[in-house]
C-alpha cells in the first residue's frame, strides 16, 4: 500500500476494513505504520488507486444533487503531475457542484496539533479556484461547526504546488470541530466554464508551535439562552403590568439598504439620479425603521462625500434616525479597502454636516475568501481596523468603530475578537442562519435553527466581554434573515422559502428575542428592495411598487407592537426539539425551546400592552390564556399573518392574502385566543381604568 494511502490511526479507510479478519497477524504492523511521522490523513490523495468510479474512493461530490454528475469528477491518467494518474474536477458553465473529502474517511482532528495540507493543481485557463477545509461536529446527521475556512487558488495551466497549515486551539478548535473535510471548488465564478485538476494530496499532522490557545467561547458563556417558558400543553402566560423585565429592545426591526445606488437602482441609480417615488417613500416610511445600514459608500461612481449625502437624505425622506444609521464605505466583495485618510474624511464631512452619523462598520464580510480579496489573513485586517479607528477618533473621538467576523471560523470570529480588542466598539457577525431549507421541517426552520444562532450571539457576547474587560463593546446585526440555496441550486435571493410564510416565522422568531432578551444593540435585515423575479430576502419590490413581500408586513406589525418595557411574561407552552427523522441536518434532541414564543411589552403611558406571539409548528393550533394583573383590559385588536402554501411567493398579490383580523376574547382577568399554526399573532390590549 503506498504511503500517501496510510491510514489515519484514528480512522480505517475501506480497504484497512478488509484486513481486520486477519487483525491478530497484523496489529503490531498496522500500529506501526499508522504512527509513522508525516502519514497522509488523506484517503487516495495521490489517485493512484485504480478504481473506475467517479469521483474517485476517499472523495465525494457535495452540492446540489443535480450538480453530482459523475462525469465531472474523474480519474485522469493522461497528464499527472506524478504517479501515473491525478483528479479531474470539470465545472460546466452555470453549475454550482463541487468536491469533498470523503465524509467516512474524515479527518479526526486531535488538541494541540497542526495540519499541514499541500497539493498540486492546474486549470485549463488561468483564473480562481478555492480550496478550502469545513468541519462538522457530527456526520451523522451532517452539523455544521466552526471551519478552518476557505483559501483563494490562483491557478495556472502549469502545475503548481500550494500550501497551508491550520493549528488546533488557533484556526478551529477539535471539541467542537470533529471532522474536517478537504474542500476543493475548481472556481469561485458560477457562470464560467472551467476544469481543474489536482494531484498528490497530502494532510500531515505534528505538534503545533504556537503557544497558547483563543479562549473558548462555550465555557465562557454565562447562562443559556432564556426561553422563559417552561414545557407545557399550550401557552400559558402571566402578566403583571408593575413587573418590568428590562427596556425593550426597539432597535431591532431594521432592514437594510443595499447601496445608495443599489443594484435595483434605488434609492439612487448609478448615475446619481433619486428614483424612489412617493409611493415607495411612504412604503419605507410606514415600516417606522428604527435603523438601517449603507454598505459600499465610498465605492459610488460619485463622491464619498456625495454618497454620505444621499444616505442622510434617504434617511430623511423615509423618517430613519440618522442617529442609528450604519455606515460602510470599502467596496461590496471586500476586494479594496480605503485608507485611513479617506474614512476621516468621510466622517470629518459627516461631523461638518451635523448629521450624527457615528456607527462606522469596517469592510463587509472581509473573510469570504474571495481571489483579490483585500485582506489575505485575519492579521491583515485588524491592523487596518486598528488604523481606520485612530484616524476616525482623530475627528469623532465618539465614534463606533465597528469590527467584522465570521462567527463560525475561530480565526475570522474569535482570533479578530482577540486582536482588535480595544479598538472597537461593535462587532458585526450577519446571523444568517438556515440551509437546504427545502429538506428541512419548518419548526426546524423557525425555531431550532434560531435558538442556535441565538445561542451562538450569546457566546460571542461572551468573547467580547472577555477580550475587552472595563469597556462597553455591543454588538449590531447589519445583516440578516433566512438563507437557504434551492433544490437545484437556485440562488437564495431567488428562493421562495426564504421570504414567504418560512422566511416570515423565522424572522419573527428572531425579532421576538432579539427585542426581549437585548442580546444586541441593534439589528438591521436584508433586504429593502429586490426584483420580482427574486424575492428570497425582499421587502419590496421595484418592478411592482404598488405590491408588498410577506416580509414587509411583518416588519410593519412588529415595530408597532413593540413598547418601551418588556415584562416578565411567566407560563408554559409546548415545547419543540428536532425528534429522529425530523431533520437531515439537525442532532435529536438539539436546541430545545418553545413552539410559540412570546414577546409582551408595556407601552411608555402604561395603558397598553403589546403581544407578539409566532407559532412556529407547522399543523398544530395553540390555545392562548392570558392572566393580567395590575392592569385592567378594556379591548383588545389583534392582526394575525399566515399562508397556507410552504413555497408561495412571497410577493403578495392581495394583503388580504396574508393579513387578517385576529379574534381575541377579553375579561376583567385577561385575554384568550387561538393561535392558527404557521403564524404570527399580534395583539394590543388597551386598558380601561
Amino acid at each position: 500500500m503506498p504511503a500517501t494511502r496510510l491510514a489515519n490511526p484514528r480512522r480505517i479507510p475501506p480497504l484497512g476494513r478488509l484486513w481486520l479478519s486477519c487483525l491478530p497477524l497484523l496489529a503490531l504492523l498496522t500500529v506501526t505504520v499508522g504512527f509513522a511521522e508525516n502519514a497522509n490523513l488523506i484517503y487516495n490523495g495521490d489517485f493512484e488507486l485504480n478504481s473506475p468510479d467517479s469521483p474517485p474512493p476517499g472523495w465525494t461530490m457535495w452540492g446540489a444533487q443535480q450538480y453530482k454528475v459523475p462525469a465531472n469528477f474523474t480519474r485522469d491518467t493522461t497528464a499527472p503531475h506524478g504517479g501515473k494518474a491525478c483528479f479531474r474536477i470539470h465545472h460546466p458553465a452555470d453549475t454550482a457542484g463541487y468536491i469533498v473529502s470523503a465524509p467516512d474517511q474524515a479527518i479526526r482532528p486531535q488538541s494541540r496539533m497542526r495540519y499541514e495540507v499541500t497539493f498540486w493543481a492546474k486549470a485549463d485557463r488561468p483564473g480562481a479556484s478555492q480550496f478550502g477545509v469545513t468541519a462538522y461536529s457530527t456526520i451523522n446527521p451532517f452539523t455544521d461547526a466552526p471551519a478552518p475556512g476557505f483559501y483563494p487558488l490562483d491557478v495556472g495551466t502549469e502545475w503548481k504546488q500550494s500550501s497551508f497549515a491550520i493549528d488546533e486551539g488557533w484556526d478551529f478548535n477539535a471539541e467542537r470541530s470533529r471532522y474536517l473535510l478537504l474542500t476543493f471548488r475548481a472556481t469561485t465564478v458560477q457562470a464560467e466554464a472551467t476544469t481543474l485538476w489536482l494531484d498528490d494530496v497530502v494532510v500531515t499532522e505534528q505538534k503545533s508551535p504556537r503557544e497558547g490557545r483563543l479562549m473558548d467561547e462555550a465555557s465562557l458563556q454565562d447562562e443559556p439562552l432564556q426561553h422563559r417558558l417552561r414545557p407545557g400543553d399550550q401557552l400559558d402566560l402571566t402578566v403583571d403590568a408593575k413587573k418590568p423585565l428590562r427596556p425593550a429592545n426597539r432597535n431591532v426591526g431594521g432592514v437594510s439598504f443595499h447601496r445608495v445606488a443599489g443594484f435595483t437602482r434605488l434609492p439612487y441609480d448609478r448615475d446619481g439620479k433619486y428614483n424612489m417615488s412617493p409611493e415607495q417613500e411612504n412604503a419605507v416610511r410606514e415600516l417606522r425603521l428604527p435603523m438601517t445600514r449603507f454598505y459600499g459608500v465610498g465605492d459610488e461612481p460619485f463622491s464619498l462625500e456625495d454618497s454620505i449625502d444621499k444616505a442622510a437624505e434617504v434617511c430623511r425622506r423615509t423618517d430613519i434616525p440618522l442617529d442609528t444609521l450604519v455606515l460602510e464605505f470599502e467596496t461590496q466583495g471586500a476586494e479594496r479597502k480605503l485608507a485611513p485618510e479617506g474614512w476621516a474624511r468621510g466622517v470629518l464631512h459627516s461631523v461638518a454636516r451635523g448629521y450624527g452619523f457615528h456607527y462606522w462598520e469596517i469592510s463587509n464580510e472581509p473573510y469570504l475568501g474571495r481571489p483579490g480579496t483585500a485582506f489575505a489573513s485575519p492579521e491583515e485586517y485588524v491592523e487596518h481596523v486598528k488604523a481606520v479607528a485612530a484616524a476616525i477618533r482623530e475627528v469623532q473621538p465618539e465614534a463606533q468603530i465597528g469590527v467584522a467576523i465570521n462567527q463560525g471560523s475561530l480565526k475570522w470570529g474569535n482570533y479578530v475578537l482577540k486582536l482588535a480588542a480595544g479598538h472597537y466598539d461593535f462587532v458585526v457577525g450577519h446571523y444568517y442562519a438556515v440551509s437546504n431549507a427545502d429538506k428541512r421541517k419548518f419548526e426546524v426552520a423557525t425555531l431550532t435553527e434560531n435558538y442556535k444562532v441565538l445561542d451562538q450571539i450569546l457566546r460571542v457576547n461572551a468573547l467580547i466581554r472577555a477580550y475587552n474587560p472595563g469597556r462597553e463593546v455591543c454588538q449590531l446585526d447589519t445583516e440578516w434573515g433566512m438563507h437557504s440555496g434551492g433544490p437545484n441550486g437556485e440562488r437564495a435571493d431567488d428562493v421562495n422559502r426564504n421570504a414567504n410564510i418560512f422566511g416570515t416565522l423565522h424572522r419573527a422568531v428572531r425579532l421576538i428575542y432579539y427585542a426581549r432578551e437585548a442580546l444586541l444593540r441593534g439589528a438591521s435585515s436584508w433586504q429593502m428592495f429586490s426584483y420580482r423575479k427574486s424575492p428570497g430576502f425582499g421587502v419590496l419590490a421595484t418592478d411592482a411598487p404598488d405590491k408588498r413581500c410577506m416580509g414587509y408586513w411583518l416588519y410593519y406589525y412588529f415595530n408597532r407592537h413593540v413598547g418601551q418595557t418588556v415584562l416578565d411574561a411567566q407560563g408554559a407552552a409546548p415545547d419543540y426539539a428536532p425528534a429522529k427523522g425530523d431533520d437531515p441536518y439537525t442532532t435529536p434532541g438539539a436546541f430545545p425551546g418553545p413552539l410559540t414564543p412570546a414577546l409582551v411589552t408595556l407601552s411608555e403611558d402604561g395603558r397598553t400592552i403589546h403581544f407578539v406571539l409566532a407559532n412556529g409548528s407547522w399543523d398544530r393550533t395553540v390555545p392562548c390564556r392570558v392572566a393580567l394583573r395590575n392592569f385592567t383590559p378594556a379591548k383588545a385588536e389583534g392582526t394575525v399573518l399566515s399562508s397556507a402554501d410552504p413555497d408561495a411567493n412571497p410577493l403578495l398579490e392581495r394583503k388580504e392574502d396574508f393579513v387578517a383580523d385576529f379574534t381575541v376574547e377579553v375579561s376583567r382577568a385577561g385575554m384568550s385566543c387561538a393561535i392558527p399554526p404557521h403564524s404570527v399573532v399580534f395583539v394590543t390590549v388597551r386598558c380601561g381604568a
